[in-house]
């Protein structure tokens, strides 16, 4: 039996083992690489606050966060139909809700409430209100 064809899978695994890796992790870690929706300058602030104390949690397409311990927030506050005035308005006062309340935060592992507070709460929920379910 010929050992040619194993020869040729084992080069071909050897090559792909090196060259998958290589390619998934060349970036350089700057968030600007990644998959990411242009915002308007207003949001901006409240995109970059969401990265840096959401972000780890909570995926927002926006942001270009995936976080993988709180819900995804595009699917959770996404706007059945258009989004609004109203329908911004009232899933902003939800996010502010959260942010300063925490979402069952007796229990642990669940989202703390005052994580952020005051102006930074509002862009952030601003932000949030604007955006989700919009990727």
């Amino acid at each position: 039996m010929s050992k040619r064809p194993f020869v040729i899978f084992g080069l071909t695994f050897a090559v792909l083992a090196v060259l998958i890796p290589f390619l998934a992790f060349r970036t350089n870690g700057d968030p600007n690489t990644g998959v990411s929706k242009d915002v308007p300058a207003s949001l901006q602030q409240g995109k970059t606050l969401f990265v840096t104390n959401c972000g780890t949690c909570h995926t927002l397409y926006a942001a270009g966060t995936d976080g993988n311990f709180g819900p995804d927030l595009d699917l959770l506050l996404a706007p059945s139909g258009p989004a609004t005035g109203d329908t911004i308005k009232s899933t902003k006062e939800r996010v502010l809700n959260a942010i300063d309340n925490g979402v069952d935060s007796t229990t642990p592992g669940r989202m703390p409430a005052g994580i952020i507070s005051g102006q930074q709460a509002q862009q952030v929920a601003e932000f949030v209100a604007t955006v989700a379910g919009q990727g």
